[in-house]
């Protein structure tokens, strides 16, 4: 009796823990590391959350300086860090390659990948990847996508990027005698509902796209044993949900949910109308699908109205659609004034929406590098807003 009571323990107990392992991981990466598992349940979070504030570059060099060591120009003008570091690993690996598109070198953008992590930021890397079939940039717009795929006759060249792309992503340790792999957020083939890139709209079918999107994620989880990584969705221009969802390469996939949007000159007559509302429905489809939604790329060129933080970007954040759904946002560069004047998106000492900017950091519902919540350690009790209908065009108005 007792022999048969210990194989029915021993039995339970296997089942036990097959089933455990094979329970599913909050992530789109089943076998994603436990701290890349938490920063994910961290974004996700929406009780008395707020929204984390990113620039593209921030370490690395300012309007009027560069490679100077813990400099920033938001630190500068309001006395914090953002909460979140953008950095971009175009155009081309290779033998040689030693600076990514911005002259940024890979080792520094290793160094700062690290000094963020220390600093409990977030690292989101985007990827400006040259045009593979031609030699081209990004904006050499000649179809390429469908020969890089697999069977095509360029897929070697995509497989090359990726083995050094993936080597990159394995590098990115801790320091000390205990290291580990930091995570980070790639966001990969962004903006293809425009037509800017070669894997935009008019140079692939949605087809082709999901099917390099998954190739992408699949040969660095599976083959490159990648898994610090979490992964980002983000188009550009859509219509509605069912053109944001068009090239959708499903849930596997994506952990992200994100839209680009930039405020122009041109587009400021529509976009405090439209861009709450696009906002709303990626968040509405991130609830939905349970994924982060985030604001992965915007700003304001050389920002000229000086009322801009506080009156166009933060009250769009916060509109209804949106309110403690957003995880963070991201505006772009601060180029150096002597290789590209004007080519500004965050403010710098002096700059009229200075001030402005101040005020916008100080609110109680943004997040800087000064009030992070530890984003790597499990939070004690995960929670979720409740699922909202999809906003309509009507709503909105």
């Amino acid at each position: 009796m007792f022999r048969h009571s210990c194989l029915l323990f021993l039995c339970l107990f296997v089942i036990y823990n097959n089933a455990t392992a094979q329970r599913k991981s909050p992530t789109a990466d089943p076998e994603a590391t436990k701290r890349t598992v938490a920063l994910f349940q961290n974004l996700r979070q929406t009780e008395d959350k707020r929204i984390l504030f990113g620039h593209q570059d921030d370490l690395a060099y300012g309007v009027y300086w560069r490679s100077e060591e813990g400099r920033s120009d938001v630190q500068e003008t309001c006395g914090n860090y953002p909460a979140v570091f953008g950095w971009d690993l175009g155009s081309r690996f290779g033998p040689g390659k030693m600076t990514n598109i911005d002259s940024i070198r890979f080792r520094d953008m290793e160094h700062w990948i690290r000094r963020v992590y220390e600093m409990g930021g977030v690292n989101t890397l985007s990827w400006h990847l040259d045009n593979l079939a031609t030699g081209g940039s990004s904006w050499d717009t000649t179809a390429a996508v469908r020969d890089l795929l697999p069977g095509g006759k360029f897929h070697n060249r995509l497989t090359e990027q990726l083995d050094v792309l993936a080597e990159l992503f394995k590098s990115l340790k801790t320091g000390g005698v205990v290291k580990h792999q930091i995570p980070v957020i790639f966001r990969p083939w962004h903006e293809h509902t425009g037509s800017w890139f070669w894997w935009g709209a008019h140079g692939c079918t949605p087809e082709e796209y999901k099917t390099l999107y998954r190739f992408t994620v699949d040969y660095l989880r599976k083959e490159k044993n990648v898994h610090n990584v979490l992964y980002a969705y983000s188009p550009d221009f859509f219509v509605d949900s069912e053109h944001y969802m068009r090239n959708y390469p499903g849930d596997d996939y994506v952990d992200i949910f994100g839209l680009d949007y930039y405020y122009r000159l041109e587009n400021l007559d529509r976009i405090q109308v439209d861009l709450p509302l696009k906002l709303g429905i990626m968040a509405n489809l991130a609830e939905s699908h349970q994924k982060i939604a985030a604001f992965t790329e915007t700003g304001f060129e050389a920002i000229p109205n000086e009322n801009y933080w506080t009156q166009m970007l933060l009250s769009t954040l916060h509109t209804a659609s949106a309110e403690r759904r957003i995880a963070y946002v991201l505006v772009w560069r601060n180029a150096y004034h002597a290789s590209k004047a004007e080519h500004y998106y965050a403010p710098y000492p002096g700059q009229k929406s200075a001030k402005d900017f101040v005020a916008f950091s100080r609110d109680e519902r943004m997040c800087f590098q000064n009030n992070l919540p530890k984003l790597y350690k499990k939070p004690k009790k995960i929670t979720s807003m409740k699922s909202k209908a999809p906003v309509t065009v009507s709503e909105m108005k």
